[in-house]
Formats: C-alpha cells, structure tokens, sequence
C-alpha cells in the first residue's frame, strides 16, 4: 500500500513539468483570420464597428423631374396679358333663383315671398302642390303684398333670411287690369261670327211657349 501511494505522487508532480515545456517552446505560426463580416441580428443594436464592418448598398440614382413650363398667356391689343372671366360668370350663374308671390310685406326691407311647386307623391303617385315660404331682402322697400318677384339667394342679412329680391315681375292688381274684359270678348265673337244675337238668351214666341200647356190639358 505505502508503495502505491508514491507512484500516484511521481506522476502527479510529472504532468506539471510537461505543461511548463510545452509553454517555453517557440509558439507555431498562426495562419490569418478571415475578416468576418458582422451581422445584426434581429431587434438588437448595433454598435459602432458592427456598422462600419457592415457592406453599404449601392447608390441608387435620383430620378430627375422635369416640369413643364406654363402655356404662354395671348396677349391683348392694349400689350397686357389676356385675362379669363369665366370663374366669376360661373359663380353668379351658380346662385339660385325662385319665382313666387309675395304674402307678406309688414316687416321694414323684409317681405314673405311663398314659392310654389308640383311634385309627385313618392307613394300614391298623385301630383301635389307644395308650398314653401322664403323671408327676401327688400333694400329698396318698394315691394307690396300681391307682387310677382323674383328672389335670389345671397349673404345671411339675418338670422332668417338668406335670399334678396332681384325683380319685380308684376304689381298686385296689373294681371286683372290687362285681362281682357267680357264686354270685349262678346265683341269679338260678334264681329267673326257676324251675327249679334249669337250671345244673346233665347226668346220663345207665345204660341211656343203655350204649346207645353195644351199638351197637359
């Protein structure tokens, strides 16, 4: 037993002293390393060297836009440039207009204009009348109720009108007075017809109108 115990010793102490010459020996010479080329992976930061190890894109080209140059503008006789009035002749067409008679004339430059209109009934299909009233500007406070006018939407004069009146069509009373009278028609169906009993009642002799009486009795 005491002899066992010395071996195990004497090899012990032998695996140091190899361990120590194989690090005097002249080191054996190291091929290059190959540069390896970072990547990032996914969802981490990337440092500084990481980057610039990292191959750059190719530059793309930029893309150059060319813009057209402006129509040239023809010139007027006086030498200035021609100017287009039709955006402003479209937004006075674009304004809208109604007709109606006006019901209501009390207020100061304020008139009640009622606006008719045929529609059909999305059900029955029976053509109705529709009614519907618009509070007008009057600046010039000559309108009267009965009038014929005109109305044109405009800026808000208040916090219910929103329209003006444009025309004045007719007054109250000139359609009756320029509607032809009976007088005048029964004149001029007696001078076509020539005769000028044509309109008057009908007269029975006596022995017509006995006629009936005898039949009775």
């Amino acid at each position: 037993m005491p002899e066992k115990k010395t071996t195990t010793k004497a090899v012990a102490t032998a695996a140091p002293a190899k361990r120590a010459a194989a690090k005097t020996a002249a080191p054996k010479a190291e091929k290059p390393a190959a540069k390896v080329v970072a990547k990032a992976p996914a969802g981490r930061p990337v440092s500084a060297k990481a980057a610039a190890a990292m191959p750059k894109p190719a530059a793309t080209p930029k893309r150059v836009v060319r813009k057209r140059a402006p129509a040239p503008v023809p010139a007027t006789a006086t030498g200035g440039p021609a100017r287009s009035r039709a955006p402003r002749a479209w937004r006075k067409g674009a304004r809208k207009t109604k007709v109606g008679l006006v019901v209501s004339a009390k207020q100061a430059l304020t008139v009640i204009v009622q606006v008719e209109r045929l529609r059909e009934h999305p059900l029955y299909r029976k053509v109705i009348r529709v009614r519907k009233r618009f509070a007008a500007h009057d600046g010039a406070g000559d309108v009267r109720a009965g009038d014929l006018v005109r109305i044109e939407e405009g800026r808000p004069y208040s916090a219910t009108k929103r329209w003006r009146v444009v025309e004045v069509l007719s007054r109250a009373g000139e359609a009756g007075a320029a509607a032809p009278k009976v007088t005048d028609i029964e004149a001029a169906l007696e001078a076509t017809e020539g005769s000028k009993d044509a309109l008057a009642p009908a007269v029975l002799s006596p022995a017509i109108a006995m006629a009936p009486e005898e039949a009775h009795e």
